[in-house]
């Protein structure tokens, strides 16, 4: 968890946020893990590593000052960039996942 306050030590750390009053549409917290979710794909396609937090949130009041981050905005997520520790214990944990079609019901309108 200490890790993950301090960003897992990464040299980039991209802090999302949005309007704290939001101009028309309800989809700004969508948008922002869209964003979110890209910039980490992005970067795990060049070979850098990201991870997408939300400790970044719970420290957002010491993220405010350096980030220069004013009062009208809310912190969605934090994005931390960088290379991976190989060496950390906890990058060689492997999760299992259950398969597409364990997890995914697909409906046509052919049937």
């Amino acid at each position: 968890m200490l890790r993950g306050l301090r960003q897992f030590d990464a040299p980039v750390c991209v802090i999302v946020t949005e309007d704290r009053a939001p101009h028309g549409g309800d989809d700004t917290p969508f948008d922002c893990g869209a964003v979110a979710t890209a910039l980490g794909n992005a970067a795990w396609s060049r070979r850098p590593g990201a991870v997408i937090s939300r400790q970044g949130i719970m420290r957002s009041p010491a993220m405010r000052e350096p980030a220069d981050i004013t009062d009208d905005q809310v912190i969605m997520k934090a994005v931390a960039l960088g290379w991976p520790d190989e060496r950390f214990p906890a990058n060689a944990v492997v999760s299992q996942r259950k398969s597409v079609m364990e997890a995914a019901v697909f409906v046509s309108f052919d049937e």
